[in-house]
């Protein structure tokens, strides 16, 4: 090979390697900023499911009202129902005992 060719050789080499590293560092600044980007996701993602599961648990609780609420007769038989519904329980609980 002749020097010249040799020194252009060279400086394509040289300026692979710095669009090389160029493209390193634009690749390293995107997977930082896609980092941080999943983590942000991952928190809203973690909020949400807490969110779900107290919206579950209030939809519960609201679905055992209506069903205790909706005994014909009103709340009143409701709380009737559930006090005759304990002595049947404290009763086989005694039983258990004998």
């Amino acid at each position: 090979m002749t020097e010249i060719s040799e020194l252009n050789l060279v400086e394509r080499v040289e300026r692979n390697i710095e669009r090389v590293l160029a493209q390193n560092a634009e690749l390293r600044e995107a997977n930082a900023g896609l980092a941080a980007e999943n983590a942000r996701l991952e928190a809203v993602t973690a909020a949400q499911a807490s969110e779900i599961e107290s919206l579950r648990t209030q939809l519960d609780r609201l679905l055992l009202r209506k069903s205790v609420t909706d005994v014909a007769g009103g709340v009143r038989a409701a709380k009737v129902r559930i006090n005759r519904l304990l002595k049947d329980v404290d009763r086989c609980i005694a039983l258990m005992n004998k």
